[in-house]
Parts: C-alpha cells; structure tokens; sequence
C-alpha cells in the first residue's frame, strides 16, 4: 500500500484538495460575502470537483512514473513502477483514475449546466499524458505546461463557481450592470503566483536532473544553454516574482488599516525567494540542494495560505 500512495504522490494530492478548498471558503466565499451573496455550487458538488482534479493530478502522476524510470534510475531517485508496482499495473491504475477523473468532471459540469467544462479534464488528462510521453523532453514546453496545468488547479474553483452564481443572481446582476469578474482577477493572482513558483520549482529540478536528462537526451534548460545561464534564468524568475509580489501589494492591497500583508509578504515570501537566489547562486553540478527546493516550496504554500489573511483582514473590516 506504501509503494501505492508514493506512486500517486500523496502528500501532492492532499496540498491540491487543500488549495482548492481555500480559495472557494477563505478568498471567494468572503469576498462575495461582502456584498451579501452565497456560494451556490453546493458542498457535495465541490467535494467532487475536488476529487475530480486530484483524480486527474494522481493519474499523472503515475504515468509520468512509467516513463521515467529510466531516468530516475540514473538520478538515484526511488523507482517504483518496474520494481515495487509492475508496469501492467501501473498503467492500469493510471488509466482507471483518469478515467474516473473526466466521468466526475462530466458530472460536475453538468450539474452546473456547462457540460462542454469536461474537456478541461479531457485535456488535462491527455496534456499530462502527452508531457510524460514526449513534451518534457523538448526546450521548455514540459516545463511551461507542468506550471500551467498547476495554475489550473486555484482557477477550477471560480471556473465551476461562477455560472450558478450567474443564474441565482442574474436579476441583480442585470440591476446593477456588475458582474462577477472580480473573483476571477483574485484568484487569478493565486494562480499566477503558483504559474512562476511552479516554473521555478521546475527549472531547479532541472538542475538536479542533469544527469538523468542527458542519458534520455531531453533538452531540459541546463542541457541547452548551460548551468551557469540556466542559474541566470531562475534568478531573474525569482527577482521577477518577488516584484510582482511587492507591486500586487503596493497597486492593490495597500491599505492604511491592513499591517498584516507587507509583514507577511516581507517575510513568508520574499525573503524566502531572496535566500533561494543566493542558494542558486551558490550552486554547481552535484550538489543535492535540498535547501534551494524547500525555500521554493515553503514560497509557494506561503503565497497561497496568504488566503488565510485575506479571510482575516475580510471579517475584521
């Protein structure tokens, strides 16, 4: 059973249920709250979106383990499929969660009246499928897909949340002449602060995979143009997200009676972002850099528990 749950990524799955389950009841829920409005995707059917998009992260997970093996046989990494798991099982396994994965997308979309949702599940699954097949292998696609399909998984909250919202509030909606696009502007900042961290996060692995991406000829970002200008790269990402964090603070959320946000911005993620700079600076062909991948990891859960604050600063007002 310990092999199973390793092959699906447990620990992963457990963080995307997490993360969809605070952006729908810390940052949408009390945002609407404000002007008196309910969430109308019931809990039921929430539970199974979420369950939806960890079926489809657990199913690509597996296979992306089925292709790899040869690789992490040279990183040293634990390989299960081939080992613990044979291969036929594994793919099976793989193919039984994703096939449950689009049937409870299916569900969900048309319980909200949008059955056309369910190629998000359909392409999420065929994108992750395809990326352990053949995309991770060219410059830079793996690496911008795999952050893509991350940043999905904030944005599948407000996606499936909107149209009930649309047709149990259409009379006010048309009265006031608003909208509900102000939901999709917060979390889509989430989403976008997952998109760069994830990117980042890739790009270190990278790194560390040198070797083991060399022996299946891919043409990660090291291999290509070198780690010195690949160290280059995920300094600038990091200096650009730290930016970005600083102007989303300044433009927007600088408010006189809020002294919790430039603290917590300040300390939780961009000083964790400046230490793993100079942990990338410091790095050279070999090193295990454990320390580079939980500073960048311990960022990105910062940024999105920052929903947390915003519940708080919410309530508080």
């Amino acid at each position: 059973m310990n092999s199973y749950l390793k092959l699906i990524r447990l620990p992963n799955l457990v963080i995307i249920a997490l993360t969809q389950y605070v952006m729908r009841y810390f940052i949408i829920q009390p945002i609407l709250g404000i002007n008196g409005i309910k969430l109308q995707l019931s809990d039921w059917h929430f539970a199974i979106l979420v369950l939806a998009t960890v079926c489809m992260a657990a199913a690509g997970y597996v296979i992306n383990d089925y292709f790899d093996t040869k690789a992490d046989r040279i990183n040293k990494k634990d390989v299960i499929v081939g080992r613990k798991i044979t291969r036929r099982v594994a793919l099976f396994l793989q193919q039984i969660i994703a096939a449950i994965s689009v049937l409870l997308g299916a569900y969900i979309s048309y319980k909200i009246g949008h059955w056309q949702f369910v190629f998000i599940f359909f392409m999420g699954g065929g994108l992750l499928w395809f990326y352990s097949t053949s995309y991770k292998y060219y410059f830079l696609l793996g690496s911008f897909l795999m952050a893509f399909l991350v940043a999905t998984i904030p944005f599948l909250v407000v996606i499936y949340e909107i149209p009930p919202l649309n047709k149990t509030y259409a009379e006010v909606l048309i009265a006031s002449k608003t909208n509900f696009n102000y939901l999709l502007y917060w979390v889509g900042a989430f989403s976008f602060f997952s998109f760069v961290g994830v990117l980042i996060a890739q790009f270190i692995r990278d790194l560390l995979s040198i070797k083991g991406d060399r022996e299946i000829l891919r043409q990660s970002l090291p291999i290509v143009i070198g780690v010195k200008w690949a160290k280059v790269v995920i300094i600038l990402l990091i200096l650009f997200l730290s930016v970005s964090v600083f102007g989303v603070w300044y433009q927007f959320l600088n408010a006189p009676l809020d002294q919790i946000t430039p603290w917590y911005f300040g300390i939780l993620i961009i000083l964790p972002l400046f230490l793993l700079a100079y942990r990338i600076y410091q790095f050279s062909e070999g090193d295990k850099f454990k320390t580079g991948l939980f500073l960048i990891r311990f960022a990105i859960l910062a940024g999105i528990s920052y929903a947390f604050v915003v519940n708080y600063i919410v309530h508080k007002l």
